[in-house]
């Protein structure tokens, strides 16, 4: 049996942020993910506010390195009418995170899980847990390959939240019941100069949305989300996307030259919540604690900053073998997540209103809130100087 002060389930960018804290601060880390990377993964935005992280992290720079596309900003189009608005994130209340980059997760996830070991983290893969045993101790686990056994589990296994399902804990929130179908494509037009990297959002009847997200040379991911209420039916997943995609004239533009590079997926009722992220000896970060949803690119800034908080509480018991539950330390942590999760809620609520776009343009014409909203956009929601939450908005 193979020992380790912690044990990581998932070695996506929240494990891999998790891992690199924690080993660097001396631990013992053993990470276990069951894919063999490079592979394919959507969520591919990040966000501004994500930045200083990496950076203190000690992985800017290979971000940083040319591989990924900067972006400076996220454009909204109501395809209805064509009405636009534009937030450029050099236009936030902090002129620290600026710009953040796309990237196509096959190669990001591959980078940050390398960084992640030479930071001194154990990395197992590909390796699938099949089973988890809390203990007074910890944990143990098996896999199909091996034995393990812990002082402290993480898991941060995205969706699957392992231990989430076993314990019955994880809920489905049904009043983001969506579906994504998605694609990448080859010659999708752009915008010229700087704006090239910067997402494109469309908003569509019936509550669906398309994205446009430019990867670092020729390729674009292009996607559809939808009400599940809406999608029952569908059959034919590349004939939906298609279709949809040319009810707006301005996506059908610059989709007119466009190759479709890989197959077309499906994603479903992906948005949850755990009723609890932590118990003694185990936490809960990333998406196995709960996901939103994808419209402000929230996906991958919560799972490497709520796993980054996670890996910090967990120093704090760390020294006396303690449990989450001393002094509020787990209480804490997940107070923190919820409420930048809260934040990303109300942006998220506004926008499925059906008049985002009409209602953000009156609203950005004052200065105080173009930086307010800006700032959130680009995923600075614990920003207490911002008062958009300090009077609620959000």
């Amino acid at each position: 049996m193979k020992k380790h002060d912690v044990i990581i389930i998932g070695g996506g960018p929240g494990g891999s942020t998790a891992a690199t804290v924690l080993a660097r601060a001396g631990l013992d880390v053993g990470v276990i993910e069951r894919e063999e990377f490079p592979r394919f993964h959507i969520g591919e935005s990040l966000l501004p506010a994500t930045m200083p992280l990496f950076k203190e992290i000690g992985f800017y720079d290979t971000l940083n390195n040319g591989n990924y596309i900067p972006k400076w900003g996220a454009r909204f189009i109501d395809y209805r009418n064509d009405d636009e608005i534009y937030f450029g994130f050099t236009e936030g209340l902090n002129r620290d995170i600026p710009m953040a980059f796309e990237v196509e997760r096959s190669k990001f996830d591959r980078d940050l899980l390398d960084h992640a070991r030479k930071s001194g983290a154990t990395v197992y893969q590909p390796e699938m847990v099949k089973d988890i045993t809390i203990t007074d101790q910890g944990a143990s686990l098996r896999t199909d390959k091996d034995e393990y056994s812990c002082a402290y589990l993480m898991d941060i296994s995205g969706r699957d939240s392992l231990l989430g399902l076993k314990m019955k804990i994880r809920q489905a929130n049904k009043s983001l019941n969506n579906v994504a179908v998605f694609s990448h494509y080859t010659d999708v037009e752009r915008a010229p100069g700087r704006d090239e990297g910067d997402i494109i959002i469309g908003l569509l009847p019936q509550r669906s949305w398309t994205w446009m997200i430019p990867f670092k040379g020729n390729v674009t991911s292009v996607g559809v989300v939808r009400s599940s209420e809406f999608f029952d039916g569908e059959k034919d997943w590349g004939a939906y996307l298609d279709r949809t995609l040319k009810q707006s004239p301005s996506v059908a533009r610059r989709m007119q030259n466009a190759q479709q590079a890989m197959d077309v997926h499906r994603i479903g009722n992906y948005s949850h919540t755990c009723e609890t992220f932590f118990g003694d000896r185990w936490i809960l970060s990333g998406d196995a604690a709960l996901f939103l949803d994808p419209i402000f690119s929230s996906g991958v800034h919560m799972s490497v900053s709520s796993s980054k908080m996670a890996a910090e509480a967990l120093l704090q018991i760390f020294p006396h073998k303690g449990s989450f539950k001393d002094n509020g330390v787990g209480q804490a942590y997940e107070a923190r997540v919820r409420l930048g999760a809260k934040r990303f809620y109300g942006l998220i609520s506004m926008f499925y209103q059906g008049t985002f776009v009409a209602d953000m343009k009156k609203t950005l014409e004052r200065e105080n809130m173009r930086k307010g909203f800006t700032s959130a956009v680009a995923g600075d929601v614990w920003n207490e100087d911002n008062f958009l939450f300090s009077k609620s908005v959000l």
